[in-house]
């Protein structure tokens, strides 16, 4: 039964008792009501009826000593009417009574009598009017004083009425006790009516409260426990089936809730925590492999920015040399327009031969630090692995080229020592000298052409080392930019696993039953970052590159 059920049924039987009382009150006041109002009505007005009925008959009895003691007949007839007039009245009396104020048969009874006597009164009034009217005082006066005149006709008028009005009061008097009965009879079954009332009603109320306060005590004692000592194991006992009952298995519904939803929380945050950790891990792996790749990245662009200043000049050398080769070819083609004149020009050609022998050790120098420089790119190319796998077959290209510009070189100085050596025996070699400014001139023109096309190669070379140059830049500044974000990504991390082990630390201060409440969690996945190890470029020593090292 609830709270309010059982309020409605103590104030209902309440309501009831009441009821019961106020019925059972009006009951016996409208008895009391109906008596008093009986009194009222008709024993006290039949009382005073009846003493109206006596003072008639004294009334009757003074008339009739009048008339006996009156002297002459004047006064005689006035006594005589007045004694017509009290029987007259004494009748009008009796008849109003009979009509209005008969209280029970015996009363009717009475007031039939008293007619009877009022008409006995009237059988003696004449004899005692004919005594009286002759002056037979003696008569008149037996008459009055006997028991069989209207004296004791009067007499008995006056006694039964006197017996009638102790009957009205007897029945005041019986209704005044009936009154007094039922009074005591009230005031006893009110009193323990009223009193048993009030012990059922005082019993099923303190029923009512004691169960109430000792249920909301218990559920006041479980949340003081449960706010106090943060345990979300304690439930709210639930000892009633009511409102009260209904409220602790709320409660105790909503502990089960709580718990289940601080165990999730607190899985995610383990979950969160753990994962959070492993990318803080991995970021700073990824970092410290982003900063050697920065470091490594900057060392290539000083490396390949030093490369770049040498080829540009290689560059202005091989134009230089360009220069020189289109000079000896014209001086070629003037030598085998002077061959006549070589006897006389023999020392110009010595000291031109000289000269050629000059540039040739310098053409053969330029060559020889071409082929070095091509194979220093050679060498960064292997550094540069894929990316520089282009610019490697364009270093062994300038390596050839190199190499066969100082055999050109060799042979054009070997040319120059035999022509000084023909110079020098003389005009018999005149003619051999010819021919072989012929073959100089085809040689040189060679040379010039080859020169022409270590120009050509080595500008493409110093584009190519610029467009290497600015690519390498470019992942040197993508390479910051992703050391940066790197650095952010762990910082977001470190505060996320701070903020995760806040959470968890601030969950752990609440004590849940894991064993009741299952949780459904997805345990936090183990991510592996693998660190790949940072190898530095191999220089692949080929046979081939050692023989061509070695001619070189």
């Amino acid at each position: 039964m609830t709270i309010t059920q059982r309020l409605v049924l103590a104030f209902s039987l309440l309501a009831l008792s009441l009821c019961a009382l106020v019925a059972v009150s009006l009951s016996v006041i409208s008895g009391f009501q109906s008596r008093f109002e009986y009194v009222q009505v008709n024993a006290i007005p039949s009382i005073k009826d009846l003493n109206k009925s006596i003072s008639a008959t004294n009334q009757l009895g003074l008339a009739l000593y009048r008339h006996q003691t009156a002297t002459d007949s004047a006064k005689q007839a006035e006594a005589e009417q007045k004694i017509n007039t009290i029987i007259n009245n004494i009748k009008s009396l009796n008849d109003y009574y009979m009509a209005n104020d008969i209280s029970s048969d015996e009363d009717k009874e009475m007031t039939v009598g008293a007619n009877r006597n009022l008409d006995a009164v009237r059988s003696a009034l004449p004899a005692f009017l004919a005594a009286s009217r002759s002056h037979n005082n003696e008569l008149s006066l037996s008459l009055q004083q006997s028991d069989n005149g209207i004296g004791a006709a009067a007499r008995k008028m006056e006694s039964d009425f006197t017996k009638q009005i102790e009957l009205n009061i007897q029945i005041g008097d019986a209704l005044r006790a009936q009154n007094n009965q039922i009074y005591s009879k009230t005031v006893w079954m009110m009193t323990c009516a009223s009193l048993l009332v009030i012990l059922l009603l005082g019993a099923f109320s303190i029923n009512i409260i004691v169960g109430i306060k000792r249920s909301l005590t218990s559920i006041k004692d479980t949340m003081a426990e449960v706010s106090s000592n943060l345990d979300l194991t304690r439930l709210a006992p639930v000892l009633r089936k009511d409102e009260i009952g209904q409220t602790a298995m709320a409660f105790n519904d909503l502990l089960k809730r709580v718990s289940t939803t601080l165990l999730s929380v607190n899985h995610a945050a383990q979950s969160v925590s753990t994962g959070s950790t492993q990318i803080a891990a991995g970021n700073e792996d990824l970092s410290s492999r982003t900063e050697q790749q920065a470091a490594s990245l900057e060392e290539t662009s000083v490396s390949m920015a030093t490369l770049s200043d040498t080829v540009r000049q290689n560059a202005e050398g091989a134009v230089q040399a360009s220069n020189l080769a289109n000079n000896a070819n014209k001086l070629s083609r003037q030598n085998g327009e002077a061959v006549s004149q070589m006897l006389t020009t023999m020392d110009e050609i010595r000291c031109s031969s000289a000269k050629i022998s000059d540039i040739t050790g310098l053409i053969e120098g330029i060559a020889f630090q071409t082929n070095i420089l091509a194979l220093n790119a050679a060498v960064e190319a292997a550094r540069a692995g894929e990316h520089g796998r282009g610019f490697a077959v364009v270093a062994s290209e300038v390596r050839n080229l190199a190499q066969r510009s100082s055999s050109a070189a060799r042979e054009i100085k070997e040319l120059i020592t035999t022509s000084v050596s023909q110079v020098e025996q003389g005009l018999t070699q005149a003619t051999s000298v010819g021919s072989n400014s012929d073959n100089v001139g085809h040689a040189i023109q060679q040379v010039a052409d080859l020169v022409n096309e270590i120009a050509a190669a080595t500008a493409e070379q110093s584009k190519g080392i610029e467009q290497v140059h600015q690519a390498i830049g470019q992942m040197d500044e993508v390479t910051q930019q992703n050391a940066s974000l790197v650095e952010e990504a762990s910082s977001a991390s470190k505060s996320l696993q701070e903020q995760a082990e806040t959470l968890s630390r601030l969950v752990s201060t609440f004590k849940v039953n894991e064993s009741v409440t299952q949780v459904a969690v997805s345990s936090p996945v183990a991510v592996s970052y693998a660190s790949p190890v940072l190898k530095r470029p191999q220089l692949n020593a080929t046979g081939a590159d050692k023989v061509n090292w070695e001619s070189f």
